[in-house]
């Protein structure tokens, strides 16, 4: 399963971007948002950018999922 989360762009690259979530950076391919900016909070899905949020967007995404319960192992 893939879950797509904000992440914020740290680097640009030869159409590559390096993407910050929560610590963790990958990088992703610029192709379908070409236009996206080092400082721009993006969603990210199979390494490839999807879109470009508004920063409060990516604050309410981020919060939901914090608030979110996690799952009971069993």
């Amino acid at each position: 399963m893939c879950l797509a989360v904000p992440g914020r762009v740290l680097e640009i690259a030869d159409e590559m971007a390096v993407v910050e979530f929560d610590g963790r950076r990958q990088r992703a391919s610029l192709l379908l948002v070409p236009d996206a900016a080092v400082g721009d909070w993006v969603i990210v899905a199979a390494g490839t950018v999807l879109e470009v949020l508004d920063p409060g967007e990516a604050a309410e995404i981020l919060a939901m999922i914090a608030d979110a319960p996690a799952e009971e192992a069993g």
